[in-house]
């Protein structure tokens, strides 16, 4: 379902910022970037290119060989407003491509050669999108034969917490055209001025009514109270630094500043105009009538004077925007209709990766279940030496059983295989898979024998495979998040726990089986402390074991303690233990210099000073890790987190804290990196030289 997004928008500021949302939370490979050749165009390309995802730019005359030359089955067009993407509507649709429109503002038009014409370029469109339900309402409205489709706008997690200022910053940010009413601000804002409220305002943006407001704010008095910061790519550090965002628009189809401010947790004040109320909430108490200053005036003074309503407001808005606008249900929502579309038009037909599993048991379920909702992907071979257990999962995802992996990859045609098995049956599944030349998804850990790990790593390199293991940490978004914190305010200090109780597999009680709870389960809260803090030089730990009537031949340590040592300064306590009968903590404390993040694999705490706010991951992280696996197999884009030469960078600290807790000698680790492991920047640099 590779898709094209685009644009002929002259002025994509918005459109833009919701192109690249969208793209950056569609699943990998699926969607390309495309924007008019023009400064603001090539200015959004550059930036799609830095985060790592394709784009292209294209000359306004020459989007119908543009559009009839790209490779994507469907054409996803986005207009600013309802007379713009008309010709590139129908040259898609004259090169045989799935049209879909989205409509990012509500009905606007009145000319009734315009409306004609509308019309009349819609019949070369599959599916009308609109980016809230207001808006669409509004063209449902006016169009009523024409199904409209509501997929509000979502926006990213943010990379930045609001910290506020000295409770007399306002910021808007918006083009200076009349839709956006910035008089009506300026108005407002001398208003309280001579209330005796010295606010002061930041105006974030371009456009033609630039000159003529800065005109009005000399005759207003506000010369020195405001700021015209022009076009900002810093727009997030700008709300963390403002007590309140304003929006004074005269219409809105569901903006996106809106979002992001309650995403970081900033209050807003703004108009009752449909799409910010609905991204707001009608309850909202800061919502005032369009082009009127004294209620804008007053709305700005209540919530300038009462820090405790802001914080109230605030709070209310990080949960709205977390369970109705994130960007992860705006691409979820997108691809639905993408599907229905191609079904409609009888093009849903695929080649699907064909997928053989060695190893039936709870770990492989979890991917079965994930594999299952991908409609490009068939699992069509299971083995496992329990017959039970492989028939049953056979017929689970409707494969084939085997009793062995060399009887399975013999008889099958397989495309890749993951190998789920307890860590010591590893080894000839890998060796055999690499027999083959076939790529492999590996569950941690990768062996009991470090020297096996190693010798299959050279030999994965040596072949050139796609690999990748199971740390689906790496893959929470408030992983991302945390590192985003992180990225310039380097950790210090790190906490880990797995603190949990015993699982029932009897292999998992049995050290030379298992390797330990360290090397089975701690593994993860390694790793992710890798991804974070760089790669670990120094290792110490020690163990302790207590029988247990109930776990009869239990012969791993039931308590672990660790002190690991970081290439970039930083140092580590890992504490672990299975006595429990219950999952009482397992994750991360992460301390940076006035700066402290809690990090599960469920949600992320992040403490300045002012408060502990926590918020829920979103989405599947198994279900991202497993995506990029297989586009990775399919020959699209490779942005896997965690290859078999990571994976093995984690598996040596875990090994390390497991001898060095039976031998009592300090464990030196050579030849690391003091910096985290740069995934992202390499992937962004990736996207640079392909479009270039």
């Amino acid at each position: 379902m590779r898709c094209l997004l685009l644009t002929d928008s002259p002025e994509p500021s918005g459109v833009g910022e919701h192109m690249l949302t969208l793209a950056a939370a569609l699943p990998p490979g699926m969607a390309v970037l495309a924007f008019p050749d023009h400064a603001a165009g090539l200015a959004l390309a550059a930036r799609a290119t830095a985060i790592g995802l394709p784009a292209q730019t294209f000359a306004l005359g020459d989007a119908e060989s543009f559009v009839a030359a790209s490779r994507t089955r469907i054409v996803h067009i986005h207009a600013g407003i309802g007379w713009e993407g008309h010709g590139i509507a129908l040259a898609a649709a004259r090169a045989g491509r799935a049209v879909i429109r989205t409509e990012h503002l509500p009905w606007l038009l009145t000319d009734s050669h315009q409306i004609a014409h509308y019309l009349e370029a819609s019949r070369n469109v599959d599916a009308v999108v609109a980016v809230s339900q207001a808006a669409a309402g509004s063209w449902q409205a006016a169009l009523p034969g024409m199904a409209v489709h509501a997929v509000p706008n979502g926006t990213l997690a943010p990379a930045v917490r609001h910290q506020g200022g000295d409770g007399l910053g306002l910021l808007c940010v918006g083009r200076f055209t009349p839709q956006k009413l910035h008089r009506t601000l300026l108005t407002a804002l001398a208003r309280l001025h001579r209330q005796g409220i010295p606010a002061r305002l930041d105006l974030v943006g371009e456009g033609p009514g630039m000159a003529r407001l800065r005109r009005w704010a000399d005759r207003l008095g506000l010369t020195g109270s405001i700021r015209f910061l022009g076009r900002r790519d810093d727009v997030p550090a700008l709300m963390a630094g403002a007590d309140l965002l304003v929006l004074p628009s005269g219409f809105e189809g569901l903006p996106l500043v809106l979002l992001e401010a309650m995403s970081i947790g900033l209050p807003v004040v703004a108009t009752d105009v449909t799409g910010s109320a609905e991204a707001l909430g009608t309850d909202h108490p800061w919502l005032v009538p369009p082009r009127r200053s004294r209620p804008l005036a007053d709305a700005l003074r209540q919530a300038l004077t009462d820090t405790r309503r802001r914080a109230i407001v605030a709070r209310d808005g990080q949960v709205r925007w977390s369970r109705h606008f994130t960007a992860a249900r705006m691409a979820a929502d997108t691809v639905k209709i993408y599907r229905k579309v191609l079904r409609q038009r009888g093009e849903d037909g695929m080649t699907k990766t064909r997928l053989g599993f060695i190893g039936a048991g709870g770990i492989a379920h979890r991917h079965f279940g994930v594999l299952r909702t991908m409609e490009d992907v068939g699992i069509v071979a299971v083995c496992d030496p329990d017959q039970a257990r492989a028939d049953a999962a056979a017929e689970a995802t409707g494969a084939k059983a085997y009793a062995d992996h060399d009887a399975m990859l013999a008889a099958e045609d397989l495309d890749a295989v993951y190998i789920c098995v307890p860590p010591f049956a590893h080894g000839a599944p890998e060796r055999a898979c690499i027999a083959k030349g076939l790529p492999f998804f590996v569950e941690k850990p990768l062996s009991l024998d470090i020297r096996l790990a190693e010798e299959i790593g050279a030999e994965v390199e040596k072949a050139g495979l796609i690999t990748a293991v199971g740390y689906h940490w790496r893959y929470l978004d408030t992983m991302d998040e945390a590192r985003g914190h992180l990225a310039q305010n380097a950790p210090h200090l790190i906490q880990g726990f797995w603190l949990d109780q015993t699982p029932p597999p009897q292999w998992w009680w049995n050290q030379d089986q298992s390797g330990g709870q360290v090397v089975e389960q701690a593994t993860h809260v390694i790793d992710a402390a890798r991804f974070l803090a760089g790669d670990v030089t120094e290792v110490f730990g020690m163990s302790a074991r207590r029988d247990r009537d109930d776990f009869q031949g239990l012969t791993v340590p039931t308590a672990t303690a660790a002190t690991l040592r970081f290439a970039s300064g930083a140092i580590a306590n890992l504490s672990a233990t299975c006595l429990l009968r219950w999952n009482h903590r397992v994750g991360l404390h992460v301390f940076a210099d006035g700066m402290a993040l809690e990090i599960s694999d469920h949600d992320l705490m992040v403490d300045v000073g002012r408060g502990r706010p926590t918020r829920r991951a979103e989405g599947d992280p198994v279900w991202r890790e497993d995506r990029d696996f297989i586009e990775a197999v399919q020959g699209h884009e490779n942005r896997i987190r965690c290859p078999y030469a990571e994976a093995l960078m984690t598996h040596r600290v875990a090994l390390a804290v497991a001898q060095s807790a039976q031998n009592g000698a300090l464990v030196k680790m050579e030849g690391l990196r003091a910096d985290p492991q740069p995934i992202f920047r390499q992937a962004a640099s990736k996207g640079a030289v392909d479009a270039a």
